[in-house]
Formats: C-alpha cells, sequence, structure tokens
C-alpha cells in the first residue's frame, strides 16, 4: 500500500450531474480490488437507507468481476470482510430533542 494517499470526491449536490460514492469505486475497481487483497481497510460513513447499501452492493460486485468470482461469491467476501472489520460502516445519526 506504500505511503500514497489520494482522496478521490464524489458530489452529488454539486453541478448538473450527481455524482455517488459508487460511481467513483466503479472507476477505480481495479485499484480498489488491489487494494483490499494488500489488506485494506475500508470505511462507510454516510446514509444508511440508501448510500452504504449501495455501497456494499457494489464492492460486492467489483470483488466478483476483479477476480472472476460470481456475484454472490464477492458478497460473501464483503460479509466475511465486515465481520473480521476490515470494512466498517459508520452512520452517523440525529438526536432530536
Amino acid at each position: 500500500m506504500g505511503g500514497t494517499f489520494s482522496l478521490i470526491a464524489a458530489f452529488s449536490r454539486e453541478g448538473p450531474n450527481k455524482v455517488y460514492v459508487q460511481h467513483r469505486l466503479k472507476e477505480h475497481a481495479t485499484e480498489i480490488n488491489q487494494l483490499l487483497q494488500q489488506g485494506a481497510y475500508f470505511y462507510v460513513c454516510g446514509d444508511a437507507a440508501n448510500m452504504a447499501r449501495e455501497v456494499n452492493i457494489v464492492l460486492g460486485k467489483i470483488i466478483a468481476e476483479e477476480r472472476s468470482l460470481t456475484v454472490a461469491q464477492g458478497e460473501e467476501i464483503v460479509r466475511r470482510m465486515r465481520n473480521s472489520n476490515l470494512y466498517q460502516v459508520n452512520i452517523p445519526f440525529s438526536l432530536y430533542v
């Protein structure tokens, strides 16, 4: 993984075209798969109802496609990543009083 850091932003509320996290994941599928195979951690922070769920689905598809696996096998790898804390989801919440 080395000492290189890249920030890739997705802006769904700026400009005429909505760009979501899952779009950026697809654009960088090969790099993401390589990093995961090297033991990278995967963190998602955001909306549980839509974004986090969609990212989970796309990640499974990326793993399946990049490793020539079935979608079910890709999903299983994602489940194992979550169970071993290599994939963490942080869903912020609001408290209204």
